[in-house]
């Protein structure tokens, strides 16, 4: 459990305790931000890939990385972030109130909610790796 101003977070502890359907919620999006990401620094980060593949003739290998691209750009525009969502997908109670929906609608939501409450890049991405951990 962590606080975010007055308000209690708690996690669970481990990926291994998480309900089925929340687990596989997770992995998907653990996933889509390994492959796809979300920021600028992924953007660029895929630039960098399309063009080694490109100099090396690796033409398939472009082509994919560069649907990728696209697909990072578009949750860069809609402000979907993959992290964000695996870990929103975390969160077993905000103020004592089990959080049973994790549609990616109610993952935004609860974002945009705890965003208010000065949630931070390095709190998702800290907790997020210590829960994996466990």
């Amino acid at each position: 459990m962590f606080k975010l101003g007055k308000h209690k977070i708690e996690l669970f502890e481990s990926i291994d305790d998480l309900p089925f359907n929340r687990f596989n919620a997770f992995n998907k999006y653990i996933m889509l931000d390994a492959q796809l990401g979300s920021t600028i620094a992924d953007f660029d980060e895929k630039t960098v890939k399309i063009h080694n593949f490109l100099s090396k003739e690796m033409i398939d290998e472009a082509l994919k990385e560069l649907y990728n691209l696209r697909n990072t750009v578009h949750n860069a525009q809609t402000e979907n972030n993959m992290m964000g969502f695996a870990f929103a997908s975390l969160i077993r109670r905000i103020d004592g109130e089990f959080i049973t929906d994790y549609s990616t609608e109610n993952l935004k939501l609860i974002l945009d909610k705890l965003s208010k409450w000065d949630l931070t890049k390095l709190i998702v991405y800290t907790k997020t790796e210590e829960v994996k951990k466990n």
